[in-house]
């Protein structure tokens, strides 16, 4: 045979050949009855009774097999809660197939389709399965699923830990501000939601380097992808009551104020594109700046410090539903725009902008306990406080699995105004931020290389106004920090090295005090080693760091290690354990050496000190999660230990607090141990879940003696235990009950003899909603709680609300009823250090509201 014969056999060969390993069998697979893709069914290829090939179906519903086979195969799709189809192949082909919902009992035990599955890293639930006609935004059906928290202020937690990113369809629209999600996506505009564990958010990485983070996305359905969602509501009432009655001066019991609300949102959520507009007003006590709020971290990359500033506004905070105690006109609005023009490049921008007017009315009294006695201090006030706040953000990125660009822009600021009549003080507080953060990352056959790169400019007046006389605080920084890094893994072993400079120009001009100036180096080098071999996971970091103050004449060296190890028994159990050591310097504020007033009087003084502290930080982990039995488990203890160079001393008398900072080697040490357990009961439509934190805390508290001027040291221990239970019921359409509770217990130990009264608080919550009829609905809710703020004095105070709603089509109508038995104060105290403080505040009287909804 000759050579151009054999050329053409090998040549006729491979035409065969390969065409065969180059097609596949796919298709499509639907729920026979909505007509809607089924995602999670297994599809097999066989043979007799071999098993030849098989995948799952993706969102979309589609799969793809790989055909290399000759002669006739059989195509199984099967699912729980699903009829099992069998179609014959004898060559690549589409074959698209409707599966038919199918309960059969087996011994008496009912199959059903299940809510939660997990496949991979990725936990997937129908929420269809969890929603009811009673949820009206996704929030209120995220609180329903088992392993998955909403805290009061919208932050999503999964097993315990706040979320690193939330997504819909993949996309990162309002990142990181995902309460404008939250509180205005429809419940049934979702599908399905995804909790992605060791999610990894830069794809050249993936694989490469392992990661902790979690990212929730949510799937829309598909009559609502790519269509405008436009929803308004518009609201009115009346508060009755007197709101100053606490201090006794303000308008007759008698009077009366109008009460609005107002919003207006549209959504347009796709694959390729997706946009939010929205405006929201109240004077209710809503609180709408979380809308506003950044609720992600930074999500493994490198950030700018926070700024601190001399002056502080009060906090409007208290142990109770916020919006029992605050007295608002807020006025919030946002746009955001995202494009992907591909699976790589995405462009995002963002602007917001909040305006808000608060009052409040409290009366506070802080016992300061020391050996020769206690101090007690008293203050009785009205707090006005006005706010605005603009945010705006511009984020460029290229995601490839061989090339990552990033570049986000960010420009922030504000403007604070709080008033204090009775005190004749008021502090302002303003910030003006431009930042830029950039990361390139190149990988090759054999490594990564990444450039990082940051770069802020922050601007933060301030002023202290005390009986008309403004003494004003001037404060500037700017901080760059520029990086580059070496990535290589070879057989389950990763290397890292990271080489870098940070540089940090702050100045401050506090009153008539003249600059000073802290800018400060920083050079570091930071290897990390990780190994990963089957279900172990172990990583080691080591940065070694040089500072150097200018001005200060200070210099630096120090290792900041970090050790942790991940064991993955099987799908259902994990555990971990860390160890880390971290060193830090004072900042601006500390390091300011003259002395300065930050209230009406408070003092504090830094005597030339260069405060130095190394925290220690030890923690183990367990987690347990069965998605079949909707179980979910987490537990964790944790020591924390804190060395310092230098300690605040402490001096109280009657109208004046002075805070110096002394030379004094002191150590701060944290027990904690927390244990989250959550339960989903598919035939009872119920979730159980319990939080349990248990912690102690010891310290040293220097105070000054009033009579001979010397300082004594003492040593405070402070014991806290929280439980807090939560149950979800929807055993009908008709009918949902939510139920939690917050109960708590601590007490405080300051010196040899001072043993303060235990504080045992209890809350206890209840809503109940009852379906009238199809289209009307009763709500109804109550709260209590006992506080404990004396040895022999205690508070009981108990709350209840009800509310109609109708809901017709695109309509919605409320009429609602708050605070029915008129209660006019709430009272708790709490336990810091060698200190109890009590506070009094004011709460909204019974007011009734109407509002009317539509979407557009």
């Amino acid at each position: 045979m000759d050579m151009k014969k054999i050329s053409l056999s090998i040549i006729f060969s491979l035409a065969i050949i390969f065409p065969m390993f180059g097609q596949t069998v796919s298709g499509r697979v639907v729920d026979g009855e909505t007509k809607q893709p089924i995602e999670g069914v297994m599809i097999c290829l066989v043979r007799g009774q071999s098993t030849v090939g098989y995948t799952l179906t993706n969102g979309q519903g589609h799969y793809s097999l790989s055909w290399k086979h000759a002669g006739k195969l059989q195509l199984t799709a099967s699912l729980l809660g699903y009829r099992k189809e069998i179609r014959d192949v004898s060559s690549a082909s589409s074959v698209n197939i409707s599966m038919t919902k199918e309960p059969y009992s087996l011994k008496e035990v009912s199959i059903r389709p299940s809510r939660v599955y997990k496949q991979k890293d990725t936990i997937r639930y129908d929420l269809s399965q969890y929603a009811s006609s009673k949820d009206t935004y996704i929030k209120d059906v995220l609180k329903k699923l088992p392993g998955v928290d909403v805290d009061e202020n919208g932050q999503v937690k999964y097993q315990g830990k706040a979320i690193d990113h939330y997504l819909v369809e993949g996309m990162d629209l309002t990142g990181g501000r995902y309460n404008q999600i939250n509180n205005n996506l429809t419940a049934k505009s979702v599908k399905t939601a995804e909790i992605m564990e060791n999610y990894q958010p830069v794809k050249a990485l993936d694989g490469k380097i392992a990661s902790d983070q979690v990212a929730l996305n949510l799937k829309l359905d598909p009559e609502a992808r790519d269509q405008w969602i436009v929803n308004g509501t518009l609201g009115g009432g009346i508060s009755h009551g007197n709101e100053d009655s606490l201090l006794g001066d303000g308008e007759s019991e008698n009077s009366q104020k109008g009460l609005w609300e107002a919003s207006l949102s549209g959504f347009q959520l796709g694959k390729k594109q997706q946009t939010i507009y929205g405006y929201k007003t109240n004077n209710h006590g809503l609180d709408l700046t979380s809308e506003q709020q950044m609720m992600t971290n930074a999500n493994g990359q490198t950030t700018a410090p926070d700024l601190k500033g001399f002056l502080s506004q009060t906090s409007i905070s208290a142990p109770i539903d916020k919006q029992r105690i605050l007295f608002n006109q807020v006025h919030t609005a946002n746009a955001n725009r995202m494009y992907r023009w591909n699976d790589n490049q995405s462009l995002r921008l963002q602007a917001g902008y909040t305006h808000d007017q608060i009052r409040q009315q409290r009366q506070n009294t802080q016992s300061y306990f020391r050996e020769e006695g206690a101090v007690e201090v008293s203050e009785s006030y009205n707090y006005r406080l006005r706010k605005d706040a603009a945010n705006l953000e511009l984020t460029y990125e290229d995601n490839s699995s061989s090339y990552y660009l990033t570049n986000r822009f960010t420009a922030d600021g504000e403007i604070n105004k709080g008033t204090s009549p009775e005190l004749k003080q008021v502090i302002g507080t303003s910030e003006a931020k431009l930042a830029n953060y950039f990361n390139l990352l190149r990988n090759n056959d054999k490594a990564s290389r990444t450039l990082t790169s940051i770069v802020r400019y922050a601007y933060q007046p301030a002023y202290l106004s005390l009986e008309g006389e403004r003494q004003n605080v001037y404060q500037q920084n700017l901080f760059t920090d520029n990086s580059a890094s070496y990535l290589k893994k070879h057989n389950g072993f990763t290397q890292k090295y990271k080489a870098g400079i940070q540089g940090e120009w702050a100045m401050a001009k506090v009153y008539s005090s003249g600059a000073f100036d802290a800018s400060n180096l920083r050079v570091y080098f930071a290897p990390y080693f990780q190994f990963e071999r089957d279900n172990l996971l172990a990583s080691l970091s080591v940065p070694a760091n040089f500072d150097h103050y200018f001005t200060l004449h200070r210099s630096l060296v120090f290792l900041d290690p970090l050790y942790s190890i991940r064991y993955q028994f099987d799908y259902r159990w994990k555990v971990a354990a860390s160890a880390s050591w971290k060193h830090s310097s004072g900042e601006l504020t500390d390091l300011y050496p003259s002395p300065h007033q930050t209230d009406y009087r408070t003092w504090t003084t830094n005597n030339r000190l260069f405060p130095r502290n190394n925290r220690q930080n030890y923690s183990l982990y367990a987690e347990y999660k069965n998605t079949l039995q909707e179980f979910f488990a987490t537990a964790s203890v944790s020591y924390s230990r804190v060395k310092a160079n230098t300690l605040f001393e402490q001096s109280v008398s009657e109208n004046v607090i002075v805070y110096s900072l002394k030379e004094y080697a002191n150590c701060t040490n944290t027990k904690s141990i927390n244990l989250n357990l959550s339960k989903g009961v598919f035939d009872w439509h119920l979730k159980a879940s319990l939080e349990i934190q248990a912690s102690l805390n010891q310290g040293i508290q220097l105070t000054k003696s009033a009579s001979n001027g010397e300082s004594t040291a003492q040593n405070y221990r402070y014991d806290n235990l929280l439980a807090q239970p939560k149950l979800i019921w929807s055993p009908q359409n008709l009918f949902e009950a939510e139920y939690n509770a917050s109960i708590s217990y601590g007490r405080s130990k300051i010196g040899s003899g001072i043993h303060l009264t235990p504080l045992l608080n209890v809350t206890h919550r209840l809503n109940l909603s009852f379906g009238i009829t199809q289209n009307v609905d009763l709500r109804i809710s109550g709260e209590y709680y006992r506080n404990q703020l004396a040895e022999n004095a205690t508070t009981n105070n108990f709350f209840a609300d009800a509310s109609l709603v109708f809901k017709k089509g695109k309509w919605r109508a409320e009429a609602s009823l708050t605070n029915l038995f008129d209660k006019k104060e709430y009272a708790y105290t709490s336990y810091s250090a060698n200190q109890s403080y009590t506070s009094h505040l004011g709460i909204r009287p019974r007011e009734a509201m109407a509002k009317l909804s539509y979407q557009f």
